[in-house]
């Protein structure tokens, strides 16, 4: 279920950034986040304030290799659980890949790494994903790992 959350969640991440990415060698920008939801093995955490800071890169070399990378911070994210209880999400995501243009060759990497934050400071949940794929045009191999305790908010 979290992989499918994942995937969806990097494919509507990468169309609503890859058109403003492909414009220049990086991009900077801010995004709300307020409403979001964690849904974890033992509760669930609605994003109350705060934003992600979201920086996108892409390029291309001279022969013609393609490469791109996006990082996701979050800045002062709070969220309440169920009870009212208060926490900060902090972490960072960050996704890339690179095409070889000889070889029609690709590779995507994906982490996600993200800690729920009681006011005390302790983790008490985490989104602790990893996923990579590599494609070549006779052979795909998709490795992935989830080792966290809730999946990415949708």
């Amino acid at each position: 279920m979290r992989r499918i959350v994942l995937l969806s969640s990097i494919v509507g991440l990468l169309l609503a950034l890859t058109g403003p990415a492909l414009a220049g060698p990086a991009t900077h920008s801010t995004e709300d986040v307020t409403g979001d939801v964690f849904v974890c093995d033992t509760a669930v955490y609605t994003v109350t304030s705060g934003t992600i800071s979201i920086v996108v890169h892409e390029g291309a070399s001279a022969s013609g290799n393609q490469n791109f990378t996006v990082t996701i911070t979050p800045r002062k994210v709070k969220a309440v659980d169920e009870a009212g209880n208060e926490f900060s999400i902090v972490g960072a995501i960050w996704f890339g890949g690179t095409i070889n243009a000889n070889t029609g060759g690709e590779q995507f990497t994906d982490t996600e790494k993200l800690q729920i934050v009681s006011k005390g400071g302790g983790t008490v949940d985490s989104v602790n994903l990893t996923f990579h794929v590599t494609a070549q045009p006779n052979n795909i191999v998709v490795k992935d790992f989830d080792f966290g305790t809730c999946a990415p908010p949708e």
